[in-house]
């Protein structure tokens, strides 16, 4: 069993052992090893999660599968500008060791970020430390002759996947010059797939972000940040991102080619998300009044950047795009200090702060489903019909083209992990690349519905929320499987691919087992498949309706459709299946039973 909770009360503790809470009460104080509460409330005793797990797991002699994950949501945020533009300072204003992150990761005007940089940053984080991952040496197999790559690849390998503490610098600045080569390297075959190379580093929060992970209920947040550039975005990089922060300079007189290019690259992500334009200030602020006055006539200045994207306009779906409105958008980004945080500092977290709440606290669909559901109950077929369409017009992905075909039989004989770096990336790597198509997928059909041609409100209505339903399930990686080893991915979508290929074979070990038991069933499913793991007792299955409807869907609609390749294997089970549990839920508003949902999804191509 799963406990997806930090505290727990005498009632959550009565349900995970199957009892009553009178029995609870009787071993509080019965059994000396009984752990004492937290803390004591009004509405009775309230425990940490993990002094319970460890008193069930002695209580039943081990024989208690039980994990305790703490609260695992998420939120993702991407800033997006040019070098020396302050990116590393405004990211260090997020964590709690301020002096150790910009030491590490700013550059003093230098060109500092020499790959993506993803800080995760949590309360559950003890120790700060970064880790560099690359598969170069997969890719880049060492030549007899060539002994420059042969050094490189053992430099590489020395270096990656492995902790450091946040103190060792002399190491960062070491792997630092190892991703330099790798580049030039990869500059020298241009015909090549570049390696996906990047460094996760893990902080615990500041203030300012613990405010904001405790108003939005988050367990984490996850801060990306990208190499300066200039219009070369890789969208894989920074895909999923519940909130697009793009950093202005305005003495850059190709800065407004350079957003295009940007925005022109991600457009289709960037479509479901939260866009913000910060555009950096040199003057200097006293007083708040200055402040409001540098903020208005940046306003101004932005108004200039809303004609860069005329030719995205004039489609349904994009009248409410945040980032089609730059000028409504955007928040004064001051100078920051390195040793204290000045006046016109402090009001622009407050404005990022709002923005990113905005972005982070958990959406209420119920306003939306339910106009939906209105619509549909006053016009009846019409409206059934409309929306019906919309989904079945959806191109498909031309899976199986090749004349050969890839089968899970062929997964199980490449013995895969399940955890993303010893799986040497490649189920990681190919999610990236179906996650593009599908995402190009479905932003181009959308784009093609206007107003000229679907002039009522009703169905504009209808076409934003099956966009929104779609691209909104299709970006949230999620399933049964939760990896709590603290080195690894979260969420950790590596075995969350494996678990949607292998759906059938999850459901037959777990659907008849009680929720509180499922744990090894669901390891033995991955064991029997040829996935291999260090780390299995760190691996559980929570108890999720919707991911158990979603390999159901698999298992009916998307089995049997042939592939040519592992990456149309993960398109098809994975990406597929997170669209098909939106497509269910939109037939479910409809008020279709659970039967003919299913039926109407294997109509649906994909």
């Amino acid at each position: 069993m799963i406990i997806e909770k930090d505290l727990l009360a005498l009632s959550d503790v009565a349900k995970l052992c199957g009892t009553s809470n009178s029995n609870v009460s009787n071993w509080r104080t019965r059994d000396s090893n009984f752990p004492d509460p937290f803390t004591e409330t009004s509405a009775g005793p309230i425990w940490k999660a993990e002094d319970i797990v460890t008193y069930l797991r002695k209580k039943f002699d081990d024989g208690y599968d039980v994990i305790s994950t703490g609260n695992i949501s998420s939120k993702r945020m991407a800033i997006i500008g040019r070098a020396r533009g302050g990116k590393s300072f405004l990211i260090s204003r997020f964590v709690s060791d301020r002096t150790g992150f910009v030491k590490l990761f700013c550059g003093n005007s230098a060109d500092k970020t020499a790959c993506p940089i993803y800080i995760k940053i949590s309360e559950y984080i003890t120790l700060e430390y970064y880790v560099f991952h690359t598969d170069f040496n997969s890719i880049y197999l060492a030549d007899d002759n060539d002994d420059e790559l042969k050094k490189l690849r053992e430099r590489v390998s020395s270096l990656v996947d492995q902790p450091y503490w946040q103190d060792n610098i002399e190491k960062m600045v070491e792997i630092e010059g190892v991703i330099r080569e790798i580049r030039a390297v990869e500059d020298r075959y241009p015909n090549r797939k570049n390696s996906n190379t990047y460094i996760d580093t893990f902080q615990r929060p500041s203030t300012f972000c613990k405010e904001i992970l405790r108003e939005c209920g988050l367990g984490s947040i996850e801060i990306v940040d990208t190499p300066g550039v200039s219009g070369n975005v890789e969208a894989s990089k920074i895909a999923k991102s519940d909130i697009y922060l793009f950093l202005l300079k305005p003495e850059n007189s190709d800065e407004s080619q350079t957003l295009r290019k940007i925005v022109t690259e991600i457009k289709a992500d960037v479509a479901t998300s939260k866009a913000v334009f910060l555009y950096k200030k040199e003057a200097i602020l006293f007083t708040k009044q200055e402040y409001e006055d540098e903020r208005l006539s940046i306003r101004k200045d932005m108004a200039a950047f809303s004609e860069l994207f005329k030719d995205f306009k004039g489609n349904i779906i994009s009248t409410e795009l945040d980032v089609l409105d730059p000028a409504s958008h955007c928040i004064l980004f001051p100078t920051m200090s390195r040793d204290r945080i000045t006046l016109p500092e402090e009001l622009f977290l407050e404005d990022i702060k709002g923005k990113l709440l905005e972005a982070f606290k958990p959406e209420d669909e119920s306003s939306k489903d339910n106009e939906f559901k209105k619509i549909v109950s006053k016009l009846g077929g019409k409206a059934e019909e409309f929306a019906l369409n919309i989904m079945r017009n959806i191109p498909v992905h031309g899976l199986g083209a090749d004349e050969k075909e890839y089968s899970v039989e062929q997964v199980i004989a490449e013995q895969h992990d399940r955890v993303m770096t010893k799986d040497n990336y490649r189920l990681r790597n190919d999610l990236d690349c179906a996650y593009s198509r599908e995402s190009s997928i479905l932003d181009n059909y959308f784009s093609s519905f206007t107003a000229a041609d679907h002039p009522e409100e009703w169905q504009q209505i209808i076409i934003k929320y099956v966009h929104k339903k779609l691209t909104t399930s299709v970006r949230t990686d999620r399933g049964l499987g939760v990896g709590t080893h603290h080195w690894e991915e979260r969420p950790a979508r590596t075995m969350l691919i494996e678990e949607s290929i292998l759906a059938d074979r999850i459901l037959a070990k777990i659907l008849d087992k009680d929720e509180r038991y499922r744990n090894e069933p669901y390891r033995m499913a991955f064991k029997e498949s040829n996935i291999t793991s260090a780390t299995w007792n760190y691996v559980g299955c929570i108890n999720d309706n919707d991911a158990v409807t979603k390999l159901k869907i698999i298992k009916e609609c998307l089995l049997n459709v042939s592939v040519s390749y592992r990456e149309e294997m993960v398109l098809c089970r994975y990406v597929g299946g997170l669209r098909k549990i939106a497509e269910y839920k939109i037939l479910e508003n409809m008020g279709y039973k659970k039967d003919k949902c299913m039926e109407e999804l294997k109509t649906m191509p994909f």
